[in-house]
């Protein structure tokens, strides 16, 4: 009979100490996960960002994260808000001056772990030429741009001679660098900008109803690899003309 007693004994003790380490496990998982107790709120610098409780948040956070994931619009229910979000086009942050400032892009599969020099101006293809997902004849060619178009260089792969390219303010994808020239008129200009990871951010609309407040605007996201957050807002032009108060 002792031994009985000493086996339950250890046989709970047992049970209690896995059991609490399950229970820390969880806890720690939990908090590895970005969206876990207070939500992000995609609604931040919008008249109704601070009307949203925890609960309007989440649910808001789990649409825009579904519409941008998925490309289908989504309506989300809160506690006490409701709403809709519609995804946009994709675009990349990360390539200008201000890392904030994002170029329209034309796809959302561009192979983006590359390292790239930012900023090199303009130039012209020398011949018909295969626009890629990536720096690399190994990824699928997506459109072909003829020989004679100007692009915008917007990224100089580091340590490959793969340009990532613009057309018409959009980024098209990846261009062998031995098919560009510089433009006429900018072979003087200076080097490029900085050492840079391109992000990859998704516009989206959305509508927020907080009881009589109703909300519509544009707003966008960028994921670096770690998770969609709320896309910075580039800062402002410092040589634009200052706004006038009147009183």
């Amino acid at each position: 009979m002792m031994i009985f007693e000493r086996f339950r004994t250890f046989r709970l003790f047992a049970l209690t100490t896995i059991g609490a380490g399950l229970l820390g496990a969880c806890s720690s998982m939990g908090s590895l996960d970005p969206f876990s107790g207070d939500s992000v709120n995609f609604a931040q610098g919008t008249p109704v960002a601070d009307k949203l409780n925890n609960a309007d948040q989440k649910a808001l956070s789990g649409a825009v994260l579904r519409a941008v994931d998925t490309g289908a619009a989504q309506n989300w229910r809160g506690r006490r808000a409701t709403g809709a979000v519609s995804p946009g086009v994709y675009a990349l942050a990360n390539l200008k001056a201000d890392p904030a400032m994002r170029i329209d892009a034309a796809r959302g599969d561009f192979d983006l772990a590359q390292i790239v020099e930012t900023d090199l101006g303009l130039y012209v293809l020398t011949r018909n030429s295969n626009i890629r997902t990536g720096p690399g004849t190994g990824f699928k060619a997506v459109e072909v741009l003829p020989s004679g178009s100007g692009v915008e260089v917007v990224g100089r792969v580091r340590d490959k001679n793969w340009m990532l390219i613009a057309a018409n303010g959009v980024v098209r994808g990846y261009v062998f660098g031995d098919l560009l020239i510089k433009a006429p008129g900018s072979e003087l200009e200076l080097a490029g900008g900085p050492m840079r990871k391109p992000v990859l951010c998704r516009k989206f609309t959305q509508r927020i109803n907080v009881y009589s407040d109703r909300y519509e605007g544009e707003g966008a996201a960028c994921n670096d690899g770690t998770g969609w957050r709320p896309a910075r807002d580039p800062l402002p032009d410092e040589n634009a003309p200052e706004e006038l108060f009147e009183f």
